[in-house]
């Protein structure tokens, strides 16, 4: 097989739910060159281009953005001048596909590029597209101006904001709370719905509804964008909800007569619109399949209800308008079902991947320990058994040999115990490398350790490391070492994934039932890249080894800059090591 065919191949698979949207499109445009015929078959070869532009995007974002861009101008040249109409589409003289292509350029461009390169090429599109809404027709957009205007740019936050969901931030972000991270990843759903509503409430203007009117409808519309941000937390109770308020909204408006302007499907608002799509495509990713199912159907039956019984003004023949009211909405329930189900299949892919790299490590993991106690401690172990039985043997008769052999008993005990101590060290720790920065194994002297890791981290960073040490009372081993760790760990963190460190203050100090570690530093997250990369599990593996001594670990920022690492370890004998229920 030819290389250019692999690779045609492998850019398909990778996307092959836009690629099925593109060919509806574009096939629906044949059918529409067809039924027209004349001049409408001009525009063939433009949007044939687009399509292919749109599909080779993800391995040339800039170059297909641009010349997309070009053929967007091209198109709207043979439209003014050589009456060649644009297809139907959502905006105003911009075809679907020619609307869908650009979407996916767009995407692509946040997905694959440096913002510096993104922003020019998304810029030039958009340019390109607002000369077709605007010069394609001589009397100007058919929809008016501001809808279509709102429209492209909820589809312009949409296409941003998946294109850096896609690309992914792996910088090491502080712990927030469930709502302020969930409102973090929802930024672009609450821009475009903001600005919806804001368009809502300047486009009244008295002529097309009652004051009542308007005030219920904006009440539904905000109710409906509420429900489109937190959805990810329950979106079937969201989508059921929103079918709910789309209904009641359905309801009042007969009963009061509330009649608003036609938009693009039926007289339903476009906030509305725009948070039912988001619904479905959150109920369709996040949830079972038979309750996404139901929900979506409900939710679906809610808009077929309000697009055929809301209040309108008619223009020209009312069941031409329903059923043109209907086929858009079908096409929008199709997009939203489409990106729900594209999200669904790479939030499977991922949880794959992660499966399998979790059995891998524990596979290996588990070989490593088999070979370490077979290597090291079994051997110990065998020679404790054969000198037991021997001291046995000649307890009675030779009692210096039996002594002799419980010396070597003793010494073989100790040298195991050692053994599996190191190896259990060595399975807990998550960052091997960061183990060996330790001069030597760790000695009973917390004190002398610290200082001495202390010391080395001062030479090699630069960074001036502030030590307070109160210990007044017995630290036991195994609590001395995890303290000893966790300020490893908390120091390595502060030179891997934070910018301007200056001063780092590390307190060890010890109560009359606990040992308290305290490192807190004055920089900014978001360090340079580290080399080599970084497991990101250190300070997981911490929380899980002082939990299982019975103590507390804390991490996060502080005011009003750095951050704070602090753990608390009993010193009580009872409960170092036996760990939490």
């Amino acid at each position: 097989m030819p290389e250019w065919t692999r690779r045609v191949g492998g850019t398909l698979r990778g996307q092959w739910v836009f690629a099925a949207l593109l060919l509806i499109t574009w096939s629906g445009e044949l059918a529409v060159a067809a039924y027209e015929g004349g001049t409408a078959w001009g525009r063939i070869p433009v949007l044939t281009g687009m399509v292919l532009l749109a599909l080779a995007a993800p391995r040339r974002p800039a170059s297909c953005g641009v010349l997309a861009a070009s053929l967007l101008v091209l198109a709207t040249a043979l439209t003014r001048f050589l009456h060649v109409e644009p297809g139907p589409g959502l905006l105003s003289n911009v075809s679907a596909a020619e609307n869908l292509a650009g979407l996916l350029l767009v995407l692509h461009a946040f997905r694959g590029l440096a913002w510096t390169r993104a922003v020019p090429v998304t810029a030039t599109l958009v340019a390109a597209c607002l000369l077709a809404v605007l010069e394609r027709s001589p009397s100007g957009p058919d929809l008016p101006l501001v809808l279509t205007l709102e429209m492209g740019f909820l589809q312009l936050v949409l296409a941003v904001g998946t294109g850096m969901y896609l690309r992914g931030d792996r910088r090491p972000r502080p712990e927030h709370g469930p709502l302020v991270g969930l409102l973090r990843r929802q930024w672009p759903v609450i821009a475009a719905l903001s600005v919806l509503l804001f368009g809502q409430v300047v486009s009244f203007d008295g002529t097309a509804t009652t004051l009542v009117g308007a005030a219920l409808l904006l009440v539904s519309s905000a109710i409906m964008s509420v429900l489109a941000v937190f959805a990810p937390r329950g979106p079937v109770q969201a989508a059921m909800f929103g079918a709910l308020n789309t209904a009641l909204t359905v309801v009042l408006a007969l009963l009061l007569d509330v009649r608003s302007p036609s938009y693009v499907v039926g007289a339903i608002p476009v906030p509305v619109l725009a948070a039912g799509m988001l619904l479905v495509a959150f109920v369709v990713r996040l949830a079972p399949v038979r309750r996404a199912a139901v929900a979506t159907t409900t939710l679906a039956a809610s808009g077929v209800a309000g697009a055929v019984l809301l209040p309108r003004p008619v223009h020209g023949e009312l069941s031409t308008e329903i059923l043109g009211s209907l086929f858009m909405g079908a096409v929008l329930l199709v997009l939203s079902v489409s990106t729900g189900m594209y999200f669904r299949a790479r939030d499977e892919e991922r949880n794959r991947g992660v499966r399998a790299a979790v059995e891998q490590a524990q596979h290996a993991e588990r070989m490593a320990l088999a070979r370490e106690l077979h290597d090291v401690v079994a051997h110990h172990v065998t020679g404790i058994v054969v000198q037991s039985q021997a001291a046995l043997a000649v307890a009675e008769k030779n009692p210096q040999a039996a002594r002799q052999a419980l010396e070597r008993i003793s010494a073989s005990g100790t040298e195991a115990l050692t053994a599996m101590r190191r190896l259990v060290g060595s399975m807990r720790e998550a960052d091997t490398r960061a183990e060996a920065e330790v001069d030597g194994q760790p000695t009973t002297d917390l004190r002398a350790d610290v200082e001495k890791l202390v010391e080395r981290i001062t030479a090699s960073s630069g960074a001036e490391v502030r030590l307070h040490t109160e210990l007044e009372h017995d630290i036991p081993p195994e609590v001395g070492r995890s303290a000893l760790r966790l300020v490893q760990e908390a120091l390595t963190n502060a030179g891997k994934h934070a910018s301007g460190v200056s001063e780092i203050d590390v307190v060890v100090r010890s109560t009359g039932d606990e040992l308290v570690v305290r490192v807190d530093d004055d920089g900014v997250p978001g360090g340079g890249p580290v080399a080599g990369g970084s497991g990101g599990y250190g300070l997981v593996g911490m929380r899980e080894r002082i939990e299982l001594l019975g103590g507390t670990l804390r991490a996060g920022p502080r005011e009003p800059r750095g951050w704070r690492v602090e753990a608390e370890l009993p010193l009580v004998a009872s409960d170092a090591g036996r760990g939490r229920p």
